[in-house]
C-alpha cells in the first residue's frame, strides 16, 4: 500500500509540473456512469474466460472441480494480492504518464507506447529474460492485453475502466482459475493431471490463437461499442 501512495504522490506532482494539471484529469471523480461502467466492465473479462476455460476443459475431458483444499482466507488473500498489483500497474501505465503522452503524441502513439512498455514490464514480473521464445509470448500477449487497457483509458477518459478490466482478467486467469503459479493453486482445478483427450491440430492450434487473441479483440469491440453508445459529456 505505501508503494500506491507514493504512486498517487508521483502522479500529482508529475501533473502538476509538467502540464499544471491536477488527479482530476484521469477521471478519479466517480459518477453514476463511470459505476456502472466499472462494475460491467468487470464482469465482462469473468463471463470471457468463464466460457472459453469450461469450453477448452469440455472439449478436452478435463472437467474443472473446486479446490478442496482452497480456504475463504486464501480466496481473501489473493484478493488483496491482485487489487494491490492492479492498482500499482494501472497508476503506472494508465495513469499520468499516458495522459501526459497523449495529449503531446496523441491517442495511437501513446496507447502503443504504453502498451510495449506494459509488454517489456512483464518480462521483469515474469522473470522471462533467458528464453527468447517465451519472451515472445509474453510480450504479445501482455503488451496486446496492455494496448486494449490504454485504450480504454483513451476513449473513457477515466482510469476506472482500464481498472476494472485489469482486475477483472486478472481475478479470473489467476483466481478463478489458477492460471498463475506465483499465488499457486486456487479456487477451480483440473480433475486430471494430464488432459485425457488431446484435439486434432486444427483444433489446438485455434484454441491457441483464442487463447492468444480472443480477449483482445472481443475486447476492442466492447470499448468502441461504449464509445459508440456514449453521450458526450456522460463520462
Amino acid at each position: 500500500m505505501i508503494g500506491i501512495f507514493i504512486e498517487i504522490v508521483l502522479s500529482y506532482f508529475i501533473l502538476k509540473y509538467a502540464i499544471k494539471e491536477n488527479l482530476s484529469v484521469l477521471g478519479v471523480k466517480l459518477t453514476r456512469y463511470r459505476f456502472i461502467l466499472f462494475s460491467v466492465s468487470i464482469v465482462w473479462p469473468v463471463a470471457y474466460y468463464c466460457l472459453f476455460e469450461f469450453s477448452v476443459a469440455a472439449l478436452v475431458h478435463n472437467p474443472l472441480k473446486l479446490n478442496p483444499d482452497y480456504t475463504f482466507s486464501a480466496f481473501v488473500n489473493s484478493v488483496v494480492y491482485i487489487i494491490r498489483a492492479v492498482v500499482f500497474e494501472e497508476l503506472i501505465f494508465r495513469g499520468a504518464l499516458l495522459y501526459i503522452l497523449i495529449r503531446k503524441l496523441g491517442n495511437q502513439k501513446a496507447i502503443i507506447i504504453s502498451s510495449i512498455a506494459f509488454g517489456v514490464y512483464h518480462w521483469f514480473s515474469w522473470n522471462a529474460f533467458g528464453s527468447p521464445l517465451q519472451m515472445v509470448f509474453i510480450f504479445l500477449s501482455t503488451g496486446s492485453v496492455g494496448y486494449i487497457f490504454a485504450l480504454a483509458f483513451a476513449q473513457s477518459k477515466t482510469i476506472y475502466l482500464p481498472l476494472a478490466l485489469h482486475f477483472g482478467t486478472n481475478f479470473s486467469t489467476m483466481i478463478l482459475f489458477s492460471k498463475n503459479k506465483a499465488i499457486g493453486l486456487q479456487l477451480l482445478i483440473k480433475s486430471f493431471p494430464a488432459d485425457p483427450v488431446v484435439p486434432v491440430a486444427v483444433i489446438s492450434i485455434t484454441v491457441l490463437v483464442i487463447h492468444f487473441s480472443g480477449f483482445q479483440i472481443l475486447s476492442y469491440m466492447y470499448l468502441k461499442a461504449i464509445q459508440k453508445r456514449s453521450k458526450p459529456n456522460t463520462i
